[in-house]
């Protein structure tokens, strides 16, 4: 694994003398480490804009070995890279607020995979950048592969990706009791009234099955042109949402219709099991995967890069922020 003082030849930032860097690899994202006793706040503070342009570039930064010390100090340096961090809004996950707009990680049973996803790419409004930080490391597994979505969309057949752009990607969502999260945990709010508004306001096709099962459909491009860059990203929650990822015992229990999220082309007709082999493939043999360290800061381009989790063992709590929101385009 490479590791050096300078960045190489073309370049155009630096990152000062009390920091080394390692290039990417399949055991870790470009990863800049402390060498002392570094204040991450001032350094953060003085080299932020090189800190932005090298995640444009790379889409993916592992800070490590700085003191960053909890919660509130995670906030601030977010904050300090990559602006306020915002609240979790339409959500599909469960997660606890910690300190201001700074959650728990997806609070899923830790048996439990997590499968490959970039965060809010099923919603009207998305995070352009998501950061995680290690509080406490699980003592074994744990792990949050991340994997370039630029590259999925090359390797990506011709005419898989010619259905998706085509098409575009149906998302469906059921809100049942005591399966997935409930209709008042994803829109945050106790008023069936309000609910309707913001789905109408959005465009989506709802029905309430009763009282407390609510169904939701709505359709959304595949490829999106990136805010900063302006090339075409897969960005989408589709692989999240494969029928496949769920246990057949669920599956057979629930039926299709009534499964907490489920994704399919844009007009309604299931995706291909072939299909879905690219994409379970793609991320089989392109993730990257690293075991964390406790205070490790881990920065993405949440277009460019996705994201998962492993399941572990014993104690874990990794902490998550969002921020730099932008609204798809139509």
């Amino acid at each position: 694994m490479e590791t050096f003082n300078e960045l190489k030849p073309g370049y155009d930032f630096l990152l000062g003398e009390n920091v080394s860097y390692q290039n990417v690899s399949k055991n870790n994202p470009f990863t800049i480490s402390s060498l002392g006793d570094v204040n991450v706040f001032e350094w953060a503070s003085k080299y932020r804009d090189s800190l932005n342009n090298i995640l444009l570039e790379k889409g993916a930064i592992l800070l490590r070995g700085f003191k960053i010390g909890g919660a509130e100090n995670f906030n601030k340096l977010f904050s300090i890279i990559s602006g306020e961090a915002i609240e979790y809004k339409n959500r599909t996950s469960p997660r606890d607020r910690v300190y201001s707009n700074v959650y728990t990680s997806t609070s899923h049973p830790n048996d439990q995979t997590i499968h490959m996803h970039t965060e809010n790419s099923y919603s009207n409004e998305y995070n352009r950048i998501i950061a995680f930080y290690s509080l406490v490391p699980a003592s074994e597994g744990g792990e949050t592969p991340i994997a370039d979505e630029r590259k999925l969309m090359e390797s990506l057949k011709e005419g898989t990706l010619k259905k998706f752009k085509d098409k575009g990607v149906l998302y469906m969502r059921n809100s049942l009791p005591g399966i997935g999260l409930d209709w008042e945990t994803i829109y945050q709010t106790t008023d069936k009234n309000q609910v309707n508004k913001t789905l109408e306001n959005l465009g989506y096709d709802y029905t309430w099955v009763d009282d407390d099962h609510l169904r939701v459909t709505w359709k959304l491009k595949a490829i999106h042109k990136h805010p900063i860059t302006g090339k075409d990203m897969w960005f989408n929650h589709m692989f999240f949402g494969i029928n496949s990822h769920y246990d057949p015992a669920v599956l057979e229990f629930l039926g299709e219709e009534n499964l907490p999220f489920l994704t399919y082309y844009g007009d309604g007709t299931k995706i291909e099991p072939e299909v879905v082999e690219e994409f379970v493939n793609y991320y089989k043999e392109n993730s990257i995967v690293f075991k964390w360290e406790q205070d490790d800061f881990l920065l993405l381009d949440n277009m460019m890069f996705s994201h998962g989790r492993r399941p572990f063992v014993g104690a874990r709590t990794t902490l998550t922020a969002m921020g730099q929101p932008f609204k798809m385009t139509k």
